[in-house]
Order: structure tokens, then sequence, then C-alpha cells
């Protein structure tokens, strides 16, 4: 018979109380771990182990907060930070106390220990009661970061003899010595804090504005391709933004812009017309404001499929494949009527294509010497015109029950004439 915990537990006591053992209680302790904790609410975070040997943090953090108030923001942060940084505290108090070490930075003007110490507070507490208010701060300070930018789109806006004029060492700046800025590179620092934003809380209220600056200083900056994937994403993840509109129509022009021509990969043209029709059943306000740029836009999107598919037929010419070429041309015909003229090329290249094929059974001079042309001065693949001889008949199969062949041609060998 097998006996549980509690059952061997009883045994025990009841042995140690006859045997005339005292203080049983005092000997034998329950481990650290089955005692319980004093809440079920302490949920530890990573990094953060809560001990016995845990340091006093009452006094350090009055003093932070008495410092912070009296606006000592430099002694408030050493003190903060010293908090934050230990790892045995409880996690409440190491957020609370990044937090307002960010905050203690902030008010002294280093934006960009700032902007690392919120990101710091929201990859340690994803979830914390600051995330809100750290999300807010990076986006205030990149977008700040953002001034100059903002203010070179205004001045382009401007008449040619009204903007301001730059010299050649204006865009030289190698280091920046304001505590406000980052040391280099104050536009990437921008968009990498405004990423954080995003990708921090992308269903926030700060998600949709951090994503159309993405996607607008990408396309001023001739960064199409990412520029397109900004816009897209916000038009596709935040249906109520008041930016969805404007963002769908950048969204249709970087895509298009990004594509590179009708001799790259043609999906980025495809993804511009779904864009388009997306905007034309899901945006009123942008199809009655903005039809002409969506009808612009799609005729732009059909050229570059028609001179796509009318190229491709063009190599395939070219290299000899005139089955494939004829089904591309045809193609281009039935896709694209009207579209710059090129169904009706297509159709002329049918024609022209139809009589280098009847020119292949031609074995005049003539002929010969205009594929030569072709072939060893302008280097086309043209295809060599066989010319079926007479069958051999030797290799046919004999079939003696039969007189599919007649005896009477003078031409067939002995030995395949039928018996009679």
């Amino acid at each position: 018979m097998r006996l549980g915990r509690t059952s061997i537990g009883l045994v025990l006591c009841g042995a140690a109380l006859l045997s005339g053992c005292q203080g049983i209680g005092e000997r034998f302790e329950l481990p650290r771990s089955l005692r319980g904790s004093s809440s079920s609410k302490d949920v530890k975070q990573a990094g953060h182990t809560e001990g016995e040997d845990a340091a006093p943090t009452a006094n350090v953090m009055v003093d932070a907060d008495a410092a912070f108030k009296e606006e000592k923001f430099e002694k408030a942060e050493e003190l903060y930070l010293a908090i934050a940084d230990d790892t045995k505290q409880r996690p409440e108090i190491a957020e609370r106390a990044r937090f307002y070490q960010a905050e203690s930075l902030r008010r002294q003007g280093y934006y960009p220990k700032a902007t690392d110490a919120y990101h710091k507070l929201l990859q340690d507490f994803p979830s914390g009661v600051y995330r809100g208010q750290a999300i807010g701060q990076m986006f205030a300070i990149a977008n700040e970061w953002l001034q100059p930018f903002r203010d070179e789109i205004e001045d382009a806006k401007k008449p040619a003899d009204q903007r301001k004029k730059k010299s050649w060492t204006d865009s030289i700046v190698l280091v920046n010595f304001d505590r406000k800025l980052p040391t280099m590179d104050t536009e990437g620092r921008a968009t990498q804090t405004l990423e954080r934003v995003y990708l921090n809380d992308p269903t926030g209220p700060f998600a949709d504005k951090a994503l159309f600056i993405l996607g607008k200083v990408n396309e001023v900056r001739g960064n199409y391709r990412e520029a397109s994937r900004y816009f897209q994403q916000l038009v596709e993840t935040h249906d109520k933004s008041p930016l969805r509109d404007e963002a769908l129509e950048m969204a249709i022009i970087t895509k298009n812009n990004s594509s590179g021509g009708p001799m790259y990969d043609g999906r980025d043209t495809a993804e511009a017309m779904r864009l388009i029709t997306m905007a034309k059943a899901t945006s009123p306000k942008l199809v009655q404001e903005q039809s002409k740029m969506l009808d612009s836009q799609a005729v732009m999107v059909r050229i570059q499929q028609a001179e796509k598919d009318f190229e491709t037929a063009e190599y395939y010419r070219r290299t000899g494949r005139y089955g494939s070429a004829w089904f591309e041309y045809e193609l281009v015909i039935r896709r694209y009527p009207g579209i710059e003229k090129f169904a009706e090329r297509a159709a002329e290249r049918q024609r022209e294509l139809k009589a280098e094929m009847d020119e292949l059974k031609d074995p005049s001079t003539t002929t010969s010497t205009k594929w030569m042309l072709k072939k060893y001065l302008l280097g086309h693949q043209v295809p060599t015109a066989k010319i079926p001889d007479k069958p051999d008949v030797k290799e046919l199969p004999e079939n003696r029950s039969s007189p599919a062949v007649p005896a009477t041609r003078a031409d067939l060998p002995k030995d395949i004439i039928p018996n009679r």
C-alpha cells in the first residue's frame, strides 16, 4: 500500500511525539519555495530578481524624488540610475526609477540619452504603467529633431527667387555639439526613434503618425521602395486614421516610382494597380478630390505592363522562338488595346513574323543573304529552315500483307515490293 505525502507527514510527527521530542517546529521548517509569497501579484520582470540581501531603496528613492522636485535633475538622474540598474529591486520600483531617469535626462536637454533610457524602459517593461508616456516623449523628441526637414519642405514650396540660398558647406555637418541633438546623423536617429515608437506600440495613438512621417522622409529623399512600404502599412493597419487617404495617395505614387521600369520585376506595378482599385473602392473622398491622379497613375501602370510584355515578345523573336513570340504579341493585343499603340505595334510585328516564317521556305539567294545578315551582323538567333526531303523508304516498316505500297513505282527497292 502506498502512502501519500500527508500520510507520511502524520506518521513522522506521531513518531516524534511518541519519542518525546520537543520543538519540532523550530528544528524542521518548510523550504522557502513552499512558504508562499506575500502577494500573488509580484511578477518578476526580465533581469530583476528580488532577494533577501536587496539594498534598501526607500531612502534613496525619497532623495531622488526630492531632487527631481527641486529640479536638481543631474543628481536625480544619478540616484534613479542606481536604483534602475539594481537587478535585485522590485519590478515596479525599477520601472519607476528608469522612467524618471529618462525624464531627468530630458529635462536637462540630453535628448539622445533620454531616448535610449525610454527605449530601455520599453524593453525591460513592455507592459509597464509608464509605457504610454515613454512612447509619447520619444515621438515628441523625434518630431523636434525633424524640424529642419520640415523647414526644407516648406522652403521648396516657395518660388525659386524666394528660396533660401544654400552654399556647398550647408550639407557638411560632421559633428553636433548641441546636447539636444545626436552627435551625428540627426535625421537618421529621428527615423530610428520613430520606428521604435511604432514597433513598441503598433496600435497606439502615435503609430499612424510615425508611419506617415517615416514614409514622407523616405519619399523626399528618393527612397521610394521604403516610402511605399511605410505608407502601405499605414493604409492596411489603420483604417480609421485621418492620414489614411493621404497615405494611400502617396503609397500609389511611390509604389509606381519604385518599380524601376518595365525591364524589372513587375510585382510593384501590379501592387500599385491593386492600391488604385482599393482607393476607388474604399476612399470616396480621395476619388472625388484626386480622380485625375488615380486615372493617370493607372495609365502609367498599364503602360509599364504593356511595354514589359511587348519587350518579352521582342526577346523571343530575337532568339528565334517564334511560337512564344507570337503568343506574347497576342497577349499584348488582347490585354492593352489603345495603350500607347502597343496593340498596333504587336499586330504589325505579327505580320512581320508571318512574313519571316514564309521566307524560311524560300531557298533563294536573296532570302539566304538576308538571314545571314541577321545572324552574323545583327547577332539574331534565327531559326534555320529545313525543307523535308523525300522520305527514306528503307526505314519504313514492311507490311507485306497489305498493298499499301504500289508495286509499279520504279523508285522503290525490290526488297519491299510485295510478293504476288
